[in-house]
């Protein structure tokens, strides 16, 4: 890989980890969804300005805005004012990061329970989601790697999932990454559905990749929720000639905006009002595509999420973006035997790229804070360690 692209993915890898430690450290009781998606995509925004600067010109920010989906929320879930909630003590809280310098993606993803006790041990069905996401995200980094093929790694997630006792969730997938593009022709669904034609390739050296492992206690079959999608992405590759005049000034604004990355939908829409009337009419004529928020359609499911950036290397698996610890609270009662097929996987080498240092921001970006009774209790210890 050319060094200058490397350095690129590293740098952006070292925000998207950096990005995803801070709002980890808030991720308590009494905050709001809202804010936590604000704080994130403020920080992706500050952070990719710091780096790379001599240049100038060249695209930076998010690669995807900042996702926080609660409980049995699968994914996509950035809520405006009007539909924000409150985390509330066990609420089990998945924050999904991505972001790009000059086209070059970093993306991962990490499930904690919001509590004001770390200590207590979590033994429930949320300890299985979390263990079973967590083990599934090792297993498919392990196995990125060439002349594998994705096949395998379907599979590998599907005896993960079962040995806790959970399935990998709906709309969930390994995605092929280039410059500029999120979801590139090698782009698979990590859950097997017999209906669909299994994935017939292998992975080549110099490919990376996006591993997105959700799994859930439920069904894993996905449905909208009531949550109204937040995040668009223009199709590229579609034309139409739009009839509306708001709609027309909308879509420009877009094209003004954004290239072709996902963005936020109220992000222009709240500047300017007149401009919602257009959104119909360009979703309609699928000039821009709304990601739904999407829930396990079975009620007190529990969905946890691990995801990463690796690289196919001609030695093995190489991770992009470094990997958290899973929680030290979770003690699902499954393990899994070192001699199983889930545990030699586990065995094997997955190496991992130097992230640099990043800059000390020039300005401070303010951290959200719990509301009501939250505000006058201390945060605990781990909820204040960015490092």
């Amino acid at each position: 890989m050319d060094t200058g692209i490397n350095t690129k993915y590293q740098s952006t890898a070292a925000i998207v980890e950096q990005v995803l430690k801070q709002v980890l450290s808030v991720v308590v009781p009494g905050i709001s969804v809202a804010s936590l998606c604000s704080y994130a995509d403020s920080l992706v925004t500050a952070y990719t300005h710091s780096v790379h600067r001599k240049e100038a010109d060249i695209e930076r920010g998010a690669s995807y805005p900042t996702t926080v989906s609660v409980n049995n929320i699968i994914q996509n879930c950035s809520p405006s004012p009007s539909e924000d909630t409150l985390l509330q003590e066990g609420d089990v809280v998945k924050v999904e990061v991505g972001a790009h310098i000059d086209g070059y993606v970093a993306s991962a993803a990490h499930t904690v329970v919001a509590t004001n006790f770390p200590g207590a041990v979590v033994e429930d069905q949320r300890a299985d989601a979390i263990s079973a996401a967590y083990y599934g995200s090792e297993v498919a980094a392990r196995m990125v790697r060439p002349g594998q093929s994705p096949r395998n790694l379907v599979k590998a997630l599907g005896l993960v999932a079962a040995g806790f006792g959970c399935t990998v969730a709906e709309d969930t997938f390994t995605c092929q990454l280039d410059r500029f593009v999120v979801s590139g022709p090698n782009t698979f669904a990590n859950r097997f559905n017999p209906d669909v034609p299994a994935p017939d390739f292998t992975f080549e050296t110099g490919e990376m990749y996006t591993i997105d492992c959700t799994m859930s206690t439920g069904s894993g079959i996905a449905r909208a929720s009531t949550i109204d999608p937040a995040v668009y992405q223009r199709d590229v590759n579609h034309q139409y000639a739009l009839k509306l005049r708001t709609s027309r000034a909308l879509f420009s604004e877009v094209c003004k905006r954004y290239s072709v990355f996902p963005f936020l939908m109220r992000d222009i829409v709240d500047a300017n009002q007149s401009l919602r009337a257009g959104v119909s009419e360009c979703v309609k004529s699928q000039l821009l595509v709304p990601f739904a928020v999407t829930m396990d359609k079975k009620a007190g499911s529990v969905v946890a999420q691990f995801k990463l950036t690796v690289l196919c290397h001609y030695s093995g698996p190489i991770r992009i973006t470094r990997a958290l610890p899973m929680p030290s609270n979770i003690r699902s009662t499954t393990v899994v035997p070192e001699s199983s097929e889930i545990g030699q996987i586990l065995a094997l080498d997955c190496g991992q790229v130097k992230l640099p240092d990043l800059p000390r921001l020039k300005t401070s970006i303010q951290q959200p804070v719990p509301t009501t009774l939250q505000q006058q209790q201390p945060l605990p210890s781990s909820a204040m360690d960015t490092s």
